[in-house]
Order: C-alpha cells, then sequence, then structure tokens
C-alpha cells in the first residue's frame, strides 16, 4: 500500500515515519505543521488536513501537560465527516448531535413552516452557525476540511464514503477479522456483532496484541459511522499492561 497513514495493533506510520504517540506536540508539529486551532486545553486540530490529535483524560480547564503520563492516552482522529457533510448538516455527526447548519435548518423551516422564518430569524441562524457565533465550527473538534485520501489499519483500505459492509468485504478479502459494534454506551444491551454500520463505532474486538516483547505499547483502531457515514477513524494509544477497551 502507498498509503501515508498504515495502522495495526503494533505500528502506526505517517508518510514512512512512526507517529510520535506519547510524546509533545512539538514531535506532531514536525510531520504536521503547527495545529491550526486548539479545542479545549489538549486537543489540537490541523484544519487544513482533517486531523486532530485528542486527549480524553484531561478536561478543558485543566493546561496542556506534555508528560508521558498524559501523553500515552493520546488518540489520533482521522475525520471523513465534517460540519459540512450530509450527515453533519443534519446534526448527526457524534460531537455535534443535533447541531444542524444554517442551510438545512432554514430548508426545513421553508419546507414545515415557513410563515415563522423570518428575516431576522434567518440572520440569526446564518450568525450563530458562522466561525465566532455561538455555534459556529470554531466551537467544536472537526477540522473546517475532511480528509479526503485512503488509509489503511492491517492493510485493509478505508476511505471516504465507503460503508461499514464494505470495510469488512476488504478485511475479510485479506483474511482479517471484520470490525463489529463496541458497546461503549454502557446501555446494558448485548450487541456484539453487529454490523448495521448505521450509528456508532466499530472495531476488531477479537484483536491478539501480539507485538514484540520489548514494545511497550500497542494500538487501537476503530471506526465511527454516524447516520451511516463514515465519520472518522480513531487511533487510541495503549502502554503494555492496559488492557482497558474504552480508549
Amino acid at each position: 500500500m502507498t498509503t501515508d497513514f498504515q495502522f495495526t495493533e503494533c505500528e502506526a506510520y505517517y508518510k514512512g515515519k512512526p507517529l510520535p504517540f506519547g510524546k509533545p506536540i512539538e514531535e506532531w508539529e514536525k510531520l504536521f505543521g503547527k495545529p491550526t486551532r486548539k479545542f479545549d486545553e489538549a486537543t489540537f486540530i490541523w484544519d487544513h488536513l482533517g486531523l486532530a490529535i485528542d486527549n480524553g483524560n484531561v478536561t478543558k480547564d485543566q493546561p496542556y501537560d506534555p508528560s508521558f503520563e498524559v501523553r500515552k492516552h493520546d488518540k489520533l482522529l482521522i475525520f471523513y465527516s465534517n460540519l459540512d457533510s450530509p450527515a453533519g448538516q443534519k446534526g448527526k455527526l457524534k460531537f455535534a448531535f443535533e447541531r444542524e447548519s444554517a442551510a438545512y435548518l432554514i430548508n426545513e423551516y421553508k419546507k414545515g413552516n415557513p410563515a415563522l422564518l423570518t428575516k431576522e430569524l434567518e440572520k440569526k441562524i446564518t450568525d450563530d452557525r458562522s466561525i465566532g457565533g455561538e455555534m459556529g465550527a470554531d466551537h467544536f473538534i472537526y477540522p473546517y476540511t475532511a480528509y479526503k485520501q485512503t488509509v489503511t489499519v492491517d492493510g485493509a483500505e478505508i476511505h471516504a464514503g465507503m460503508s461499514l459492509k464494505e470495510l469488512n468485504k476488504n478485511r475479510t478479502a485479506k483474511d482479517l477479522e471484520i470490525f463489529t459494534f463496541r458497546d461503549d454506551n454502557m446501555n446494558l444491551v448485548d450487541e456484539t456483532g453487529t454490523t448495521n454500520g448505521d450509528n456508532g463505532e466499530y472495531w476488531n474486538d477479537n484483536r491478539k496484541i501480539e507485538c514484540p516483547k520489548k514494545q511497550n505499547y500497542y494500538f487501537l483502531n476503530s471506526v465511527q459511522y454516524s447516520g451511516a457515514e463514515l465519520e472518522y477513524i480513531k487511533v487510541g494509544y495503549r502502554v503494555q499492561g492496559d488492557e482497558s477497551p474504552y480508549f
């Protein structure tokens, strides 16, 4: 494969170079350049690349901490959808649920109750969803430009617009375990093996984690679907011995 990003359980590469998981943001900047903005205090976004580095263990009120004890929980998010995508326009995305675009909301008013759509309301809807507004794109983690290239996970291709069915077909053709639903919503419903791909996160829950003994880390790779649309690939960094399924 000649894709820029290549992931397995034991390796994570960008253009042939190991990705610097667990290291300060300056190491990522050597590969991607300076982030265009921050979301909360420890999530760095490259709007022009469709990428973000997220540390879910850090709250928005905590300052950036470059130490390994914090960075060892880093996650790379490669966004194939953003607020401008079909799912984003309709408010279906995971991190912007029910945040509908101005164009979509105005059109819904025109179809359902045009009498309520005054010029003042239309302007408010547009202003609120513009950058700098209360619900502008700068208030969300989604990059302004989605990632457009193909990525490989375990040597199987994943690309924009790919359905979960097609993704699993690619994996099956390479004799890989398919991606099934991760029940991380803790709703006490056994949904193991679900592969409809409409909404939720999917991964290989039969992963082996058989990395070289001298290697003290591994990776968890998953995909998120929202409104049946491939939203992002998530790559979670793990130190050996940390077997938590949440990332």
